[in-house]
């Protein structure tokens, strides 16, 4: 069988391919190790025009009847109070529903085996798209039933635009430290090599304690929500060429 033999010159000519896609090869790799990392933050400040609660309403009895039948009669004249001040179904969203027993004994070393403390808890998630009501809402909850008010949280609807307008001033600030970054090296910047986006939480929690409260005529503190801040973060690296 006849060996195909390569001339020299065909063998320099391949030679010089191949050392010519090893270079290229390198050359793309170490520009692509040239990198400007940087960070940039954006953000925009809303008042706020929602706001949503959480309240529960416990009870506590030694018959497992008589404790639902009474939590219910709370979440009944709570839901009323409520309906009163604008409020609708739409409105109140159960969040949870429990019910569960404790031997009594841990409370009365006189009980006997078989007695028990029985406790129903129903937790409902209020929203209001109109912040004045807020302390009247919470008088509603407080003096008709309610046994803890377990947080505010206050968001806006102009959320989105919001977040958009963070974003691109945060991107914005990363291309700005960039560009200074690479004058004073004295090199150019070229293109986005890769982007990351981070967005925080827009809620702008109060808490507010449950103690003392479960009828009569309570009166809730005067709240000021202050601002909601929308912000985003980013971080972009950048090639550049020297």
């Amino acid at each position: 069988m006849t060996k195909k033999r390569f001339s020299p010159v065909k063998l320099s000519y391949l030679a010089v391919l191949v050392l010519a896609f090893f270079v290229s090869v390198a050359a793309v790799s170490a520009e692509a190790t040239q990198l400007i990392n940087v960070n940039g933050t954006g953000s925009v400040s809303l008042q706020p025009d929602i706001v949503k609660i959480s309240i529960g309403m416990d009870t506590e009895r030694e018959d497992v009847q008589d404790a639902i039948n009474e939590n219910t009669q709370k979440v009944e004249a709570v839901k009323n109070a409520l309906f009163a001040e604008g409020l609708t179904e739409a409105d109140i969203k159960t969040t949870s529903y429990s019910l569960y027993s404790s031997p009594k004994y841990y409370r009365d070393n006189s009980a006997g085996p078989g007695e028990y403390i029985y406790t129903v808890t129903y937790y409902a998630e209020i929203t209001l798209n109109d912040i004045s009501k807020l302390n009247p809402a919470l008088d509603a909850a407080v003096n008709n039933g309610a046994t803890s008010i377990n947080g505010i949280t206050y968001d806006s609807s102009e959320r989105e635009t919001a977040y958009d307008q963070a974003r691109d001033l945060a991107i914005d600030d990363a291309r700005a430290k960039a560009e200074k970054i690479a004058e004073k090296l004295g090199v150019t910047l070229r293109n986005v090599d890769s982007v990351t986006v981070n967005d925080y939480d827009l809620g702008y929690p109060y808490a507010l304690s449950s103690a003392g409260m479960g009828g009569g005529a309570a009166g809730t503190p005067q709240i000021n929500p202050g601002l909601v801040d929308v912000s985003v973060s980013v971080n972009l690296s950048f090639t550049y060429e020297l």
